[in-house]
């Protein structure tokens, strides 16, 4: 590897470190504002915490110490968005014991087959912890709650993980990065379809029968 890549690898790393870093903050600012979670899915952000444990582990094992700061941010971040959506209504008792179930077997992994076994797991980690988002985002009428700006960031983040994973040759990198630019990429898109939305979704009403139109009739 020439020392160009090398230099690029080193700038990708420091730039997704930083906007993953910066990423969930501005959602953690707009609930605080607002109180609204409507599409906020309290389960990807308890997940995201057993996840940054589990690649605190694997990039400290592979040398890159820069970014296990970044990892303890975000599960200090993650853990604080667990607690503002439970505090504005979420039910957190599911996703907490998802996150403990999903750290127990990273931490397993880790122990019973080494770094190639959480890296194995860790390539999937975006599937286990934003599919929940994507959902949740999804199935809301108008995801009012979602911040654009942490879905954006996380975005790029992915993006250069992405790309730093294929200069170093670094596999769960790389699937870490496509998947999250499609996931993002997901609830963004969702964001940009609903934002003309009412609030609340309209009642959809039958359409009345023959004896109830009579009924209404005489009611009125």
């Amino acid at each position: 590897m020439g020392q160009d890549a090398i230099d690029l690898a080193t700038l990708l790393a420091i730039v997704a470190t930083v906007l993953s870093v910066s990423c969930t903050w501005p959602q953690l600012a707009r609930i605080r504002r607002t109180s609204d979670v409507a599409g906020v899915s309290i389960a990807a952000a308890a997940l995201t915490v057993s996840s940054e444990v589990g690649w605190t582990l694997y990039l400290a094992g592979e040398g890159l110490w820069s970014a296990v700061p970044e990892g303890a941010l975000n599960i200090a971040a993650n853990a604080l968005l667990v607690g503002f959506v439970a505090r504005c209504g979420g039910s957190p008792r599911r996703a907490i014991w998802a996150a403990v179930w999903w750290v127990a077997v990273l931490v397993g992994a880790c122990w019973l087959g080494g770094r190639e076994a959480l890296a194995a797991l860790l390539g999937i980690a975006y599937v286990v912890q934003l599919t929940p988002a994507v959902a949740t985002a999804w199935r809301t009428w108008n995801p009012t709650g979602i911040a654009t700006t942490t879905w954006t960031l996380r975005l790029g983040e992915s993006a250069m993980w992405g790309v730093y994973g294929q200069v170093r040759g670094d596999p769960p990198l790389l699937v870490l990065g496509i998947l999250g630019v499609a996931e993002s990429t997901a609830i963004l898109l969702r964001k940009a379809l609903t934002r003309n939305r009412s609030p609340r979704q309209p009642v959809r009403r039958l359409p009345l029968t023959p004896s109830q139109l009579l009924d209404d009739a005489m009611v009125r």
